[in-house]
């Protein structure tokens, strides 16, 4: 019997060896894939300023009757406005990198900036409502086992779905909100799974890449 059971420990040691290493492995592909998506967000900008330049080339070429009385070809047309077409490439790209700079700005504030701008309800700790008490003492307990201060709590009360989300630059101006589904709908081991994912988020530095990326797509 001794025997067996050492036999079957083995075997299950095995098992959770294998599975760390295709964790680590699906980690380092996920982070492969992030700076993938930021090569093509940024990638996605250039074309917007070519697909802009290319509209104002075809303008410019449709107007230019005194070019062409000149007998001029479509390359020279272009060369002699190759000034224009740089201004109006770096005008594009400067409003773009402003208006992104603002929304990074706009949410430095903290993870409760976001909560709030998604319609997010704050949950203060004198909340007498049983989901929201349930929801606080789970996120202040795995704040504790994970050695971060407890985040600012949200609940998104107009999203019937089961659905989370960690926002914020730092574990200290973090904020963690979860939908009125998730709260009605889980029980609470499975609502501390949902919250634990996103104390994953808090300590990987993953929402400080998420508030980039906002600030990315709004320009």
């Amino acid at each position: 019997q001794a025997q067996g059971e050492r036999g079957w420990l083995a075997v299950a040691l095995r098992k959770t060896r294998g599975e760390r290493m295709n964790f680590f492995e699906l980690q380092h592909q996920a982070r492969k894939q992030s700076k993938r998506l930021i090569v093509l967000f940024v990638l996605a900008v250039l074309a917007i300023i070519a697909a802009i330049d290319l509209v104002i080339v075809v303008a410019m070429l449709a107007n230019a009757d005194d070019a062409r009385a000149a007998n001029l070809s479509a390359g020279e047309i272009i060369a002699q406005h190759s000034g224009a077409l740089l201004g109006i490439s770096l005008i594009v790209g400067a409003v773009i990198a402003l208006a992104s700079l603002f929304k990074i700005g706009s949410l430095r504030s903290g993870g409760g900036s976001v909560a709030q701008s998604l319609g997010g309800t704050l949950i203060s700790a004198e909340t007498s409502n049983p989901h929201y008490r349930r929801l606080r003492n789970v996120v202040e307990e795995i704040a504790i086992a994970s050695g971060v201060p407890v985040p600012e709590i949200y609940v998104l009360e107009q999203e019937p779905g089961i659905n989370a989300f960690a926002a914020g630059y730092t574990p200290a101006d973090a904020a963690i909100a979860v939908t009125r589904g998730a709260l009605e709908k889980l029980k609470r081991d499975e609502l501390q799974g949902v919250i634990a994912h996103e104390f994953s988020h808090i300590l990987n530095g993953d929402m400080r890449l998420n508030i980039r990326l906002m600030g990315l797509l709004f320009g």
